[in-house]
């Protein structure tokens, strides 16, 4: 009974990944006004970058935002490699689904129909969107219910052709029980994973890890060690770097780490820190990996803005936006051209 307990608190705080960024995300710093992004200018980045506030999906380009989608529960997109099209989950008060879209934010496809008709406990959630390096492969999370508990989520990590018309799915990864379990997949071009996995100790405490699988339903591996408390795995262009989210326990700091990765011996260097002392989240490297875009209030309890850091240190901080309230759970999408 007590583990159940204990358990049933930990899926509370981290199922899906939102927890503690969330929470922070919709304070405001002193009433700060938050406008919409298209309603400002900021100092411009080179390439292309999508970012969500408010539900809707915003294209930053020189220097400016424009509106792609309408404020109806987008979140999360990610960017098909060598194609005009973008994956995002569309949230839903009980559920959350794929959808293709074109870059313009018009709509393909619908990829999942996690909607079921009666009790909500009977519908699924999809989240974290990735595709593979050739673009054939969506890897994407799914709560598959536990046959004993409908009410329990622990995500998997699932993978299926990216094309439409083809079907079949397959379960990468096979979660802790009573975690919120695995997320933020990160697909290598060598066939392997990486992804955050959650598990409890026994003295309930809960540890993130970033792991890597290097075929579907292995066991894995530990890149991090649990104490780090590291989450929020992006790969540079190269797969030469991994810029991640540690917080050391912590639930009111994070900081930007980055460290070495080999992908022929799938080996981790020892992480350094580019950025602490901020609630950081949602790393992803520019084009030429050479820059780190991420998320962080620009004053204690604010609302979560744009930043860039050098992907090498000593890191050049700087502030790209310091009166929005971007969605802190989705990561930019950042692309050349």
């Amino acid at each position: 009974m007590r583990w159940a307990i204990g358990a049933a608190l930990v899926v509370a705080m981290l199922a899906f990944g939102l927890g503690v960024y969330h929470t922070a995300g919709v304070l405001k710093a002193g009433g700060k006004v938050v406008h919409r992004p298209n309603e400002v200018s900021a100092p411009p980045l080179p390439g292309t970058m999508y970012v969500v506030q408010g539900g809707a999906i915003f294209r930053f380009q020189h220097g400016s935002f424009t509106q792609v989608t309408a404020e109806d529960g987008w979140m999360q997109p990610a960017a098909r490699p060598g194609d005009n099209q973008l994956v995002a989950v569309r949230r839903q008060t009980n559920s959350s689904d794929l959808f293709l879209l074109t870059t313009g934010g018009k709509q393909v496809v619908q990829l999942t129909r996690n909607s079921r008709p009666g009790p909500a406990e009977g519908n699924h959630w999809s989240f974290y969107p990735r595709f593979s390096a050739d673009g054939a492969t969506l890897f994407y999370d799914y709560d598959p219910k536990s046959g004993f508990n409908n009410y329990q989520v622990d995500l998997a990590i699932y993978a299926s052709p990216s094309n439409p018309d083809s079907r079949g799915s397959l379960q990468w990864t096979h979660p802790n029980d009573y975690t919120g379990g695995d997320v933020y997949p990160v697909p290598l071009r060598g066939g392997g994973l990486i992804y955050v996995k959650y598990s409890i100790d026994d003295s309930f405490k809960v540890h993130s890890q970033i792991w890597l699988q290097k075929r579907a339903g292995t066991s894995g591996q530990a890149l991090t060690q649990p104490e780090l408390g590291c989450t929020q795995p992006a790969l540079s262009p190269d797969e030469s770097l991994i810029a991640m989210v540690c917080s050391g326990g912590s639930n009111q700091t994070a900081e930007l780490d980055v460290a070495t990765f080999d992908p022929t011996t799938l080996t981790l260097g020892s992480p350094a820190t580019l950025v602490s002392g901020q609630l950081v989240a949602s790393p992803v490297f520019s084009p030429d990996g050479k820059t780190i875009a991420y998320l962080a209030p620009s004053t204690p309890g604010g609302q979560f803005q744009l930043w860039t850091a050098g992907s090498s240190g000593p890191a050049s901080v700087r502030n790209i936006t310091t009166d929005l309230g971007l969605d802190s759970t989705s990561p930019p999408v950042w692309i050349g051209g």
